[in-house]
């Protein structure tokens, strides 16, 4: 598959990976871990971490609309100072949050950490489209799924870190981990300058969508926006999965062994779609991958009484992950060529979380007043029907330039 990556291909890639892992994984996802122990320690009522969880969206929003972009416009030494301030800048969320939680600076730990992850995708998808132009989506969806590598590491590490050493301690040793694999991500991304050479698309001419950049370049942006911002509000049943199962019957064992198929599914698809991309097209990668949330919603919908078929939804219910990471930016590049993702990318994945902010309210008004998820998912359903007929049109419109022959 990367056989015909160069030695400074591989590096780089490594470098990413590594990228991802320390603070997408690390500094990121263990934050489950690390808020349960805070509000254990703490005793903060759940309007505390509501809030907490806030202030992460509108960072995630300001981050990838305004900071994510500037990766294009920054020379080769100050790429390298925006890569290292991101992850200094989730490391003091941390520290924040592990020695200021009884402050007001706990708040602004949730904001420094998603400030800082907001802008992953799109900074990581820039160095791998710079350097990679064969099997690019591989390549991005590979290292973007080591921040569920790191999920499924950091996580049972917090737990036993606040174990055997006293909380604050514990959140010293998690970063170290961090640092342990994020400062070689520097030095193998930055081993040597970045190409500066917009990437070919596909064929020795420009991509269809550099060709025609500004035909009905509106309305589709305005697609995009819903057919990423579906998915992104399918994902905001990730935290009420366990209680979703436990209400219908299931134990807490259960619940626990599909959060572990949820996390499994946060890995694969993030890899699938990249990989699919590269094969069969985005278009239609990105149907597929809509196909299977709509399928692991219905098993949600129409069959929770099986086991079998509520952990087989549970994995189809998880490819939303390739959806709102990986897909944004092959999307982007397939619908406007590489001038139109330095434009909208941000834009576009800052939508996204502003679909969020809009859809966390509504679920637990949805669950309050009808007892159950059900028209929870009836909505995700249709929302999930309109993307695909949304990238059907879309890739009528904007049909992606040939591969080149091999």
């Amino acid at each position: 598959m990367f056989k015909n990556y160069s030695k400074d291909q591989l590096l780089v890639l490594i470098g990413t990976c590594l990228y991802y892992l320390g603070l997408g994984g690390f500094l990121f996802n263990s934050q489950t871990a690390v808020l349960a122990s805070v509000r254990s320690i703490y005793q903060f009522p759940m309007t505390r971490i509501s809030m907490y969880t806030s202030f992460g969206y509108v960072a995630s929003i300001l981050g990838a609309a305004l900071l994510g972009p500037l990766i294009f416009r920054l020379s080769q030494n100050l790429k390298k100072a925006y890569f290292i301030g991101m992850y200094i800048c989730g490391v003091l969320g941390f520290l924040f949050l592990g020695f200021f939680a009884t402050t007001p600076l706990f708040y602004i730990a949730r904001f420094l950490i998603s400030l800082s992850v907001s802008t992953i995708s799109i900074i990581v998808s820039y160095v791998l489209n710079q350097w990679i132009h064969t099997n690019v989506g591989t390549a991005i969806g590979l290292a973007s799924a080591f921040s569920g590598v790191g999920g499924m590491i950091s996580n049972p590490l917090s737990a036993f870190l606040f174990g055997i050493f006293p909380f604050q301690q514990g959140i010293l040793v998690l970063i170290l981990f961090s640092a342990i694999f994020t400062v070689p991500s520097f030095f193998l991304i930055f081993r040597k300058p970045i190409p500066e050479a917009v990437p070919p698309m596909g064929n020795k001419k420009a991509s269809a969508a550099d060709d025609h950049s500004h035909d009905h370049s509106l309305l589709i942006l305005i697609m995009l926006f819903a057919i990423v911002g579906a998915p992104r509000i399918a994902s905001l049943f990730t935290n009420y999965l366990s209680i979703f199962a436990e209400s219908i019957g299931y134990s807490s064992s259960f619940s626990s062994f599909l959060a572990s198929i949820l996390m499994f599914a946060n890995i694969t698809a993030k890899f699938a779609y990249g990989f699919l991309s590269d094969k069969v097209g985005t278009w239609k990668a990105s149907i597929l991958c809509q196909i299977s949330v709509i399928v692991g919603v219905s098993l949600f919908l129409f069959l929770p009484q099986y086991p079998a078929l509520i952990a087989i939804g549970t994995l189809g219910y998880g490819m939303f992950y390739g959806l709102t990471t990986v897909a944004i930016n092959r999307m982007c590049m397939a619908a406007f060529g590489f001038s139109g993702t330095r434009k909208y990318q941000g834009m576009v994945t800052s939508v996204a979380s502003l679909a969020a902010v809009i859809g966390s309210p509504a679920i637990g008004v949805v669950y309050d007043n009808t007892g159950s998820f059900n028209l929870l998912f009836a909505i995700l359903l249709v929302l999930m029907v309109a993307t695909i007929i949304l990238s059907v049109i879309t890739a009528r419109m904007r049909p992606e330039a040939p591969k080149t022959a091999k």
